[in-house]
C-alpha cells in the first residue's frame, strides 16, 4: 500500500477528529481512539500533531479557510447588498452541508483553558466581523443601508446567523438550514435596506 503525505493525513487526522467531536463530544478526543478510527498507530499521530490542541488548532485553521471560500464569493458580488446577502447566506450554505463543523464553532468551552486556541477563535470571530462591517460601511457610503451603527449591525446579523445554527443543530438538523437562513435575509433585507 503506498504510503499518504503528510499533508494528506493531517486531512484525515482533523477530519476524523471532527466526527469524533462530533458524534461524542470534545471529551471521547483522545489519541488512542483517533489513531483506530483513522487506522494507523498513537505514535503515528503524534508525528502530525503533538496532541489534541494542535489537532484543535488545525480545525480551527480550516474554519479560517472558510473565510478565504466567502470572501472569495463576497468579493465577486456586483454590488453592496449582495454581498452582503452572500456573506450571511454562505455560512448557512457551508454549514449545511458540513454540520460536523457546528459542533466545533459552538464549543466555546474548549477554549476558555488554552490561551492558544482562544487567540484562534478570537481571530476567527474578529475576522467575520470585520469583513461584514467593511461590507455594511459600504453599502452605507453607496446610500443603500439604514442610517445605523455598522458596529452594532454587524453583532446583530452575526447573532443571528448563531442563533439559527445553533436552534438547527439542537434539533439535530431536523430542518433546512438554507431555506431558514434565507427567510431570515428576507426580512433582514426589509429592515436594513433603503
Amino acid at each position: 500500500m503506498a504510503r499518504i503525505h503528510t499533508e494528506e493525513r493531517q486531512v484525515q487526522i482533523i477530519d476524523e477528529a471532527i466526527r469524533i467531536i462530533h458524534e461524542s463530544g470534545y471529551g471521547a478526543l483522545g489519541i488512542r481512539r483517533l489513531a483506530q478510527r483513522v487506522g494507523i498507530t498513537e505514535p503515528a499521530i503524534y508525528r502530525h500533531f503533538s496532541g489534541k490542541d494542535e489537532i484543535i488548532v488545525g480545525i480551527l485553521d480550516r474554519v479560517l479557510k472558510m473565510g478565504d471560500m466567502m470572501l472569495s464569493r463576497v468579493s465577486r458580488s456586483p454590488d453592496s447588498r449582495t454581498k452582503i446577502k452572500n456573506f450571511v447566506l454562505f455560512h448557512f450554505e457551508f454549514l449545511q452541508k458540513k454540520p460536523e463543523l457546528t459542533s466545533i464553532v459552538f464549543s466555546e468551552n474548549l477554549f476558555h483553558n488554552n490561551p492558544v486556541l482562544k487567540v484562534k477563535l478570537k481571530t476567527i470571530i474578529y475576522s467575520r466581523h470585520q469583513l461584514l462591517k467593511g461590507l455594511l460601511d459600504a453599502a452605507q457610503k453607496q446610500n443603500v443601508l439604514a442610517d445605523v451603527d455598522t458596529d452594532a449591525l454587524a453583532v446583530l446579523i452575526i447573532g443571528n446567523i448563531r442563533l439559527i445554527v445553533l436552534e438547527w443543530r439542537l434539533s439535530d438538523f431536523e430542518f433546512d438550514l438554507l431555506e431558514r437562513g434565507q427567510r431570515a435575509w428576507v426580512t433582514l433585507e426589509k429592515l436594513i435596506f433603503v
